[in-house]
């Protein structure tokens, strides 16, 4: 029946507001990720021409920082040649796990709570990429979306004669590379075109509107990432609040349908049987469809597993539903009730169980708006590592301990404290609280989304940048359940040393090529947890702390690997290899040889000599922040202990510790061989001896044994003469520049190798974007001044040019790439190289990350010395990689939401690492142009 203009009004709600490493194992230099290129308008543009039919609701509230796109128009990506295969065959390679995953045009923001799982709404309506967690998505995440999963849109006008208009608001898009192809939906169902509206996002909210209706049609999605508390952050929940609006002269009837499947959580590595449906209403109005599964036989991701399909009707509103569809049809079966009528049955539709729906319908007059709101929740609480060779971890995740699961003084979760099938109750709770959720995210958000002093490009960046802490393989847990793993010797496992601690892990490439969570690469992106998540930053640092510990030598081991539980066995991991049993080695290269070993050989001596250094400056940041008093008296005596064994390579005669002489890597910069004294470690060793310095008497006054007044004459003693060694070692008044090296490392003129790759050995005055890393993070830390920054400010001005140099063919900057030779100049991509085909390992790239890094160093020291102009320059350096991440509005890469570890200088179009995690210190930057408000203060 069609609607009359003789309708009552109706009373409508108006919404309140809306490894690399495994690179280094196996991989070949002559390989790298893609990145993608194309054509379309961007957000000036979206800005200034917005659709006609564009809802004033949302295009209000959209911000000027918001990432825009046009829906459902993303680029193909290029296909070097040099680069993955995928693209031209559509076979996977095997690149991905040695070199990272390809750029994937079309993604966006991802829902769920941190360690909850998580799945992408995309550019295209539809659900995914996923990961949710475990081992099976912890090499990367998996590329598929499910068909019956979508949003539906029917809308009749009063007096039409055409019928109602009734769309699916997804949109199809395929690939030759699996690595791209996003599918699309039920071929039954009426999708949307490639243009019919627009996308947009600024983490964790997103956006759309759609301009195929006569009525305004938009949506906002989201989910409650709060700064600060653990509970809203942690759940598996999502909100969809569909916006309408009539601007007619006619009344018009609109219904909204959210289809979803009975969904495993994995395509591989997991049972889950036992489907069931079910329809749920509360008292406070809500209500909604539940699928589920239990069986005995299903694995432990799957056990007793659910998602409710949920919306809270408001006055006028009515909600119908399907409780089973035929998920493995074509979409009809669903399609047809609500075609025609806008309305389901209110019970099954077959007995499959195998997928669910609910529609709300809702009568507009001229003039008037609603709000529908839906909220998908899922409860899959436990997840599972195997390890290797053998064994598997079983976790509680971390939302859990809010709906009634319990753990032990070690930490270990209480056998049937949890009720399980809580999908429905999670659904209402956070449906029922969902204006003060949107409050409290907008508490920390808007302070960086809507603050001018930071610059528009920046804003983009940096909230959007925050994807990763959800779906990068993101584990967060509440409770050890069940363990076959063999520990590791040397003590207990990681977390259990200290009642209350959740720990956190994530691997660094989402997409492929580093399954592993490094200390010396997720120490760049510190200061977003300390600030505005401390707990989850306090779960990890235990953990480290623990494992220092419990290393014989007070080591800081460079990596834990999933494998390992992900903290069962990890007491000593280094690139994959135990270090608990080994003695430190200073290293020496092989004789009789211009070469310089094999990577990781022992001889060669210790890798990684920059994670000692990052343990020390995260746990004080933290305390500084927090000021957890256990974070002293803990993690005091191990942060002592791993300061002496940083000072076993220092060679005679010195106060600053040399670099490996060898092929292994040096720090987190691990193709770049030093020779003798590098720039970057020596100044992070600067760093640990003034913390240790500021900390001794905080910790003697806490009683910790190990904090003596000699400790403290010894540190202040070291640190003084160190400082003066290190101005006589890397200023060169010729140059006016810090030098990289000092050249007393006995290996100048040889080269390392990495499978086939040749790594030179760089020469002493090359110049070095992150020079300036340690000086940054105790500016940050309000600690006194490691360097000389009269001669940093002049070392800047003398590279800042040449950093900003490098443009592409069309003479758009390509950002600084990390190091340039003593002239000045870029290296070539086949600097050094034996054969064709050959590249030369990260000298010729550009770095996100780094280039945040850098870019917050050249901040501090701009203004603390006077220097405006530095500042304006060198910021200059990340709005040229912010533009190459998130388009300039003109052209896309295909690297937002998964920015890449880097791209070359001479072909931006190679790039490797999607989704790496070092490009989280994009927050240091704008920590460095107004302080964030930490959420503990």
């Amino acid at each position: 029946m069609e609607p009359q203009d003789s309708s009552e009004p109706n009373t409508t709600r108006e919404g309140g507001g809306f490894p690399r490493r495994a690179f280094l194992r196996g991989g070949a230099l002559s390989v790298a990720g893609l990145a993608a290129a194309g054509e379309f308008g961007g957000f000036p543009a979206l800005r200034s021409t917005p659709s006609a039919h564009a809802s004033p609701l949302n295009a209000a509230r959209v911000p000027e920082a918001a990432y825009v796109r046009d829906w459902g128009l993303a680029p193909d990506g290029p296909c070097e040649a040099a680069a993955d295969s995928e693209c031209r065959t559509g076979q996977p390679s095997g690149l991905r796990g040695l070199a990272g995953g390809m750029s994937v045009p079309g993604l966006g923001i991802p829902l769920g709570g941190v360690g909850a799982g998580s799945f992408h709404y995309n550019l295209f309506g539809t659900f995914g990429p996923w990961n949710m967690g475990g081992s099976q998505s912890s090499n990367w995440w998996e590329m598929r979306t499910l068909p019956q999963a979508a949003f539906h849109v029917r809308e009749q006008v009063a007096g039409a004669t055409d019928g109602p208009t009734v769309r699916t608001l997804a949109t199809r898009h395929d690939h030759i590379a699996p690595q791209r192809d996003f599918d699309g939906v039920l071929p039954h169902w009426n999708q949307l075109n490639p243009g019919d509206g627009t996308y947009a996002a600024l983490y964790p909210f997103g956006w759309t509107t759609y301009n195929v209706f006569r009525s305004q049609v938009s949506m906002r999605f989201w989910s409650p990432i709060v700064a600060g508390e653990d509970e809203r952050t942690s759940m598996p929940v999502a909100f969809f609040d569909v916006e309408l609006a009539n601007p007619t002269t006619k009344t018009i009837d609109l219904s909204v349908m959210f289809t979803f499947p009975n969904a495993t959580p994995h395509p591989s590595g997991t049972t889950r049987t036992g489907l069931y449906c079910r329809f749920d209403k509360d008292k406070s109005g809500v209500a909604g469809v539940t699928l589920g599964s239990d069986d005995p036989t299903n694995t432990p991701d799957a056990y007793k597993s659910e998602w409710t399909i949920a919306a809270l009707p408001a006055s006028g509103q009515q909600l119908t539903y399907a409780t089973s569809w035929n998920g493995a049809g074509d979409g009809s079966d669903v399609y047809e009730p609500f075609s025609t009528t806008g309305k389901l049955p209110n019970s099954a539709l077959d007995e499959s169980n195998s997928a669910g729906a609910v529609a709300v319908t809702v009568r507009l007059r001229p003039g008037q708006k609603a709000v529908v709101r839906y909220a998908l929740s899922w409860d899959f609480p436990q997840v599972y590592y195997d390890g290797a060779p053998r064994g598997r971890a079983v976790w509680m995740r971390r939302y859990t301990e809010f709906l009634g699961a319990t753990s032990t003084a070690t930490n270990d979760y209480v056998p049937n404290s949890y009720p399980f099938k809580q999908a429905f109750t999670i659904a209402k709770r956070e449906l029922a609280r969902h204006d003060d959720s949107l409050a409290a995210v907008e508490a920390w958000w808007k302070p960086i989304a809507e603050n001018p002093k930071y610059p528009v490009w920046l804003r983009k960046a940096a909230l959007n940048e925050l994807f990763g802490m959800v779906f990068n393989a993101s584990f967060w847990e509440a409770g050890l359940v069940s363990n076959t793993i063999t520990p590791a010797p040397g003590g207990s496992r990681l977390g259990a040393e200290i009642p209350g601690t959740h720990l956190f892990y994530t691997i660094d490439a989402g997409s492929g090529g580093a399954s592993a969570n490094e200390m010396d690469v997720d120490s760049f992106g510190y200061l977003l947890y300390t600030k505005l998540f401390p707990n989850i930053e306090l779960g990890r640092l235990r953990a480290w702390l623990q494992l220092t510990k419990q290393d014989r030598w007070g080591r800081v081991p460079q990596q834990i690997m999933f494998d390992t539980g992900p903290f069962i066995t990890a007491t000593g991991a280094n690139q994959g290899a135990p270090s608990a049993t080994s003695e430190p080695v200073f290293g020496s290269p092989p004789a009789g040889t211009n070469d310089l070993g094999a990577l990781f050989d022992p001889a060669g001596g210790d890798a990684f000599r920059d994670c000692f250094h990052k343990l020390i400056y995260r746990v004080y940041a933290l305390y500084q922040e927090t000021g957890d008093t256990s974070l002293l008296t803990y993690g005091y005596p191990q942060m002592l202990r791993t300061l002496k064994h940083s000072q076993f390579f220092r060679p005679p005669g010195s106060r600053l510790p040399a670099d490996p002489p060898s092929n292994n890597p040096p720090n987190t910069y691990d193709q770049l061989l030093v020779n003798g004294h590098g720039i970057y470690n020596c100044q992070l060793y600067l760093l640990s001896l003034q913390i240790l310095s500021t900390l001794t008497p905080k910790a003697r006054a806490l009683g910790v044994p190990e904090a003596t007044a000699a400790v403290q004459k010894e540190l202040d003693t070291e640190l003084a003469a160190a400082k003066e060694e290190f101005e006589e070692t890397f200023w060169n008044p010729e140059t006016g520049r810090y030098r990289f090296s000092d050249g007393t490392g006995g290996i100048d003129g040889r080269t390392g190798d990495i499978f086939g790759a040749k790594k030179p050995v760089l020469p002493t005055d090359a110049a070095f974007l992150d020079a300036f890393y340690a000086q940054c993070v105790a500016s940050q830390l309000d600690l006194p001044n490691l360097i000389n920054l009269q001669r940093a400010r002049k070392h800047w001005h003398n590279t800042l040019d040449a950093f900003l140099a490098p443009k592409d063919a069309n003479g758009v900057p390509v950002g600084p790439p990390i190091i340039l030779d003593e002239n000045l100049n870029p290296y070539p991509m086949n600097y050094a190289q034996p054969a064709p085909g050959r590249f030369v390992p990260e000298i010729a790239d550009v770095w996100p990350g780094t280039t945040w890094m850098a870019t917050a160093a050249a901040v501090h020291i701009g203004r603390a010395t006077g220097d405006g102009k530095l500042v304006a320059k060198a910021l200059k350096m990340s709005e040229a990689v912010a533009n190459r991440l998130y388009d300039n509005g003109a052209t896309s890469l295909g690297h937002a939401f998964a920015t890449p570890e880097s791209w070359f200088v001479n072909n931006v179009n190679i790039s490797r690492y999607a989704a790496y995690a070092r490009a989280r210190s994009v927050w240091q930057l704008v920590d460095a142009l107004e302080t964030v408000r930490g959420s503990s203060k």
